[in-house]
């Protein structure tokens, strides 16, 4: 299908259509306007950092000490990111967390040193995901979500050299005035850590730009 320019495969026909459906209901809101119109427009973006290729990668996110309780999110963000790495390119191989969950059950790793987790692993490359925060601030029918976080690679064979490092502004989601529609916080959690997981794993593949909004599209739809 072809408008001009632009190019739909069915796949973001598909995509597209429920959020025209929504805009249709909201004519008018100059934001959803300009929404449709940057997912009308594809933009590959090129990986910013490729040397994971043909190398054994362990992903570790470690929560900040200010919220402990939150290691269960650290450990969700880490599958979640070393699953669409794996998506993404057969050439990278990842170390699985259960292996790495079973390591640190038998070393007692203080969370600190990610070169000396990443030789004792046996990695090539780690993936060290520090998240400072992450938060979500219900309000009545509506909830918000704040993280910060800092992405830095380490290459162990080359003496733990921080090879890659990535510390992006602090995200704020739903990321377009549209998704403010009630749903269970634990909704709300899952579709938060998808768009966290998305933005880390994103620095090593190359991806769609639309991506963003198509997964507040995703919350939308809920």
């Amino acid at each position: 299908m072809s408008h001009g320019r632009f190019r739909l495969s069915p796949q973001s026909f598909s995509s597209i259509v429920p959020l025209g459906l929504i805009c249709l209901l909201l004519v008018g809101n100059g934001g959803c306007v300009g929404m449709l119109a940057a997912l009308l427009h594809t933009d590959t973006v090129s990986a910013r950092y490729t040397g994971l290729e043909g190398k054994k990668v362990a992903v570790l996110c470690v929560a900040g000490p200010s919220f402990y309780s939150e290691n269960s999110t650290s450990r969700r963000i880490a599958e979640q990111v070393e699953s669409l790495i794996m998506s993404k390119s057969d050439k990278v191989k990842i170390i699985s967390q259960q292996k790495i969950d079973d390591w640190k059950d038998r070393s007692g790793w203080d969370n600190m040193d990610y070169r000396e987790a990443g030789k004792s692993l046996g990695a090539d490359m780690v993936i060290a995901i520090d998240l400072a925060r992450f938060e979500i601030q219900p309000n009545p029918g509506i909830f918000k979500g704040h993280a910060e976080y800092a992405v830095s690679v380490y290459d162990i064979n080359d003496d733990g050299r921080l090879v890659f490092q990535d510390t992006p502004s602090a995200i704020e989601f739903p990321i377009n005035e549209l998704a403010y529609v009630s749903s269970s916080e634990r909704e709300f959690r899952s579709s938060f850590l998808r768009l966290i997981s998305h933005r880390i794993a994103r620095n090593f593949y190359k991806y769609d730009s639309r991506e963003d909004l198509m997964l507040d599209e995703s919350f939308v739809a809920h």
